[in-house]
């Protein structure tokens, strides 16, 4: 499957959290053989990049907005 990012990201609901994890997961799994998958925290620290880049409130647990 390939991603067509640009697309993806007109079309996304940046403040859903689930919409931007399943995009990190599509874009992983486009990248397939070019990453470790046995290596689950470099798999896990680049979904989290991913996701800051999309959005970086999504990750941001210190905030006082809860």
């Amino acid at each position: 499957m390939e991603v067509n990012i640009k697309q993806e990201l007109a079309n996304l609901d940046r403040d859903d959290f689930m919409a931007v994890a399943a995009l990190v997961d599509k874009i992983i799994s486009d990248l397939g053989d070019l990453l470790i998958l046995g290596d689950e925290i470099t798999l896990d620290a680049a979904k989290d990049y991913m996701i800051d880049l999309i959005n970086p409130n999504l990750l941001d647990f210190d905030s006082s907005k809860s």
